[in-house]
């Protein structure tokens, strides 16, 4: 019987524990003797990331106070290796059942070698001991190479989770060479892909965008066999976040019967993912897609006769969405202030009604009516050749043709100096962390100005400056409360099929879609233009009190947080999946080998687990409440196991410390 069918009870016993009315393996009897055990929450440190390793010592079988002595050796010196809480002795309070010790390692310059830490308990009359009566914590010497939680850490950011095949590219190349290995892989376009998909006979529906996505992102660069596959899951990625900024879609009519066209408009962003901005740019406002979604395809020169005027929209947003905001900057992304101490505005409405006249003349290409996967073409007899005044005083001539005038307006908006304090903010942001500092920020826009070759625009430069960042990449900013994002709700789902191999057999991936009612999001679903959610929203309480911004939060509702939790559960007890299949090889199940194997040490399950999730040790409270449920799961049936490890993944999924990026 599978874990939601039998372990509702278990669930509710869970909610207690998180409200303190239970105490798993306490009585009120004050006669019993306590049993004591030693374990840890980590036990693999690593100087050059010096997270705490955290001990836990605990009892069951009473409730009165009960000090346990121990001793620490190993080959690792106190004050030199590693500083530590731990004195020589530890009580454990009334009514508690665990307390927590750490060390901390120190990083220096010396070759060491693994060096340990050993805490052995004593035994007194006092209590009895259960199981060992040590742990032993492995310090490792500062390496150039990240460590597992560094590296899950750094491909939760670049990546859609760590697969265990890019997890150990990762380690083994570091950060650098890694991204410089993505940039040159081959690229991974999806309108072929939705072409080959769409040729396979007996579904019910054809293929879509949302589908060829999955199809893209979910390849391994291992596969069985041992072919190598060149997946580029940073390109991937960052197509991905770009589709947010220059959103279209397919919640229009038009738009939505046309999945080739809508990802023939994506693979131009896969284009640019490490291109250059001002091409990309360029890309995106001669596509059909985004002609049609901002009607500026069509688009006619003035005619006050006959009240004709340019269409405004795609103008606005060029330039408010897609290039320099809606005010002006400082190269740290801070805004300019006028005299007054007033923001100052990056354009008005002259500006807006000079760039629509820029975009008029453009109309359908292609060789079949209203083609989609075709870039629009000039109708010189549609286009305004009066002269116009761009930003910063720039004019064109009369007389000019369309593409003539559109390449200087593109050039105006890309040599902006906004554009990238800009573009590379809203970058960060879905990358890394919501509030990056006006010195990040400053960081990114200089490599957007010049990516060390006189060179600006290059977004493989400035995606390399946001991932490596130190404010990315040094673990004194994990520690910082206001540091991290919440991760996009619909990104926690492909992360889950990403990090635990949710591949369907067939290859097919007619299961990954209609999942917009658990998340309000899902790729080429946005309700408008402006996205899911603003870069500027700020959530009602304290984030809003400390002048913080949490983009993501705006589509986290009530109805929401259950659902992303329910489906997180259902894709667990059955395949990922909105109503099921009715071809079993298309089923998506998460697939936990390693985990199965481990699923009766319920420690050493929960260590794996948290770092192959969030990059990171879960919090000793919250390690003890999730145990303390998998421990009362009934280790007996034929799938106990799977249990306790659909349960370990769900409780873990549904916490602060995955759904927070640090």
């Amino acid at each position: 019987m599978k874990f939601q069918q039998k372990n509702i009870a278990q669930l509710a016993m869970f909610a207690a524990l998180c409200f303190g009315e239970i105490a798993f393996g306490q009585t009120t009897n004050y006669t019993l003797s306590d049993v004591v055990s030693i374990s840890t929450i980590n036990n693999q440190l690593t100087e050059s990331w010096p997270t705490p390793g955290t001990i836990v010592i605990r009892r069951s079988g009473g409730l009165k106070a009960v000090t346990v002595p121990f001793t620490i050796s190993g080959s690792a010196t106190i004050h030199t290796d590693y500083q530590t809480n731990a004195g020589t002795s530890v009580t454990i309070p009334m009514g508690k059942r665990e307390v927590w010790l750490q060390i901390i390692p120190k990083t220096d310059n010396n070759t060491e070698g693994d060096e340990t830490v050993r805490f052995t308990l004593t035994t007194t009359p006092a209590y009895t001991i259960s199981g060992s009566n040590f742990v032993e914590l492995t310090i490792k010497d500062q390496s150039v190479l990240p460590n597992d939680e560094e590296a899950t850490r750094f491909l939760i950011q670049a990546a859609f989770g760590a697969d265990p095949d890019e997890l150990a590219d990762v380690k083994s190349m570091g950060f650098e060479n890694w991204i410089d290995a993505q940039i040159a892989r081959p690229k991974g376009y999806l309108q072929d892909t939705l072409i080959q998909q769409n040729v396979i006979p007996n579904y019910e529906t054809e293929y879509n965008a949302r589908m060829t996505m999955w199809h893209l992102i979910m390849r391994r660069r291992y596969p069985a066999p041992g072919v190598t596959v060149p997946t580029d899951i940073l390109r991937q990625r960052i197509a991905y976040s770009l589709l947010q900024i220059f959103v279209i879609s397919q919640t229009g009519d038009d738009l939505a019967v046309n999945s080739e066209g809508v990802l023939n408009y994506y693979d131009k962003l896969i284009d640019g993912a490490f291109g250059n901005f001002r091409q990309l740019l360029l890309d995106v406002s001669l596509h059909p897609c985004m002609g049609l979604y901002l009607s500026h395809v069509d688009n006619q020169k003035p005619d006050p006769v006959n009240n004709i005027f340019p269409d405004e929209n795609y103008a606005r947003e060029i330039m408010q969405l897609f290039s320099i905001g809606l005010w002006e900057l400082n190269q740290d992304g801070t805004r300019k202030l006028d005299a007054f101490g007033d923001p100052i505005p990056t354009y008005d409405n002259g500006d807006i009604s000079q760039f629509a006249r820029v975009f008029t003349g453009l109309t359908w290409g292609g060789t079949t009516w209203h083609d989609f996967t075709t870039n629009m073409v000039v109708n010189e007899s549609a286009h305004d050749t009066n002269p116009k005044v761009l930003l910063n005083g720039m004019t064109l001539l009369g007389g000019r043709t369309t593409m003539q005038d559109i390449n200087s307006a593109i050039d105006n908006l890309f040599n902006h100096e906004n554009t990238g304090p800009f573009i590379g903010r809203l970058l960060i942001q879905r990358l890394v962390t919501s509030n990056p500092s006006p010195a990040y920020i400053s960081r990114v826009a200089a490599k957007f100005a010049d990516n060390g070759s006189g060179v600006r625009g290059d977004m493989g430069a400035v995606i390399k400056q946001i991932l490596l960042d130190p404010e990315a990449r040094e673990i004194s900013y994990t520690k910082d409360p206001t540091f991290g994002k919440m991760r996009e709700p619909y990104l926690t789902l492909l992360n889950f099929a990403k990090t635990f191999n949710a591949q369907p057999a067939s290859g097919d991936y007619h299961e990954a879609n209609l999942f917009y009612e658990y998340y309000l999001q899902e790729p080429f679903l946005s309700p408008s233009v402006f996205n899911f959610y603003s870069p500027n929203f700020r959530p009602p309480g304290e984030m809003t009190e400390l002048g913080k911004y949490g983009p993501e939060f705006q589509i986290l509702t009530a109805v929401t947080a259950l659902q992303a939790a329910n489906n997180l559960k259902g894709s667990l007890d059955y395949a990922i999946s909105r109503w099921g299949t009715v071809h079993p090889a298309n089923e998506m199940h998460m697939m936990f080998p390693e985990e199965l194997l481990i699923a009766g040490d319920v420690d050493a399950l929960l260590r794996k687990l948290s770092i192959k999730m969030t990059g990171r040790a879960l919090r000793p409270r919250s390690f003890q409440l999730i145990r303390d449920l998998l421990l009362n799961l009934p280790a007996s049936g034929q799938d106990w196991q799977q249990n306790r490890v659909d349960a370990a993944v769900y409780m873990i999924g549904s916490i602060a410390e995955f759904n927070i990026m640090k």
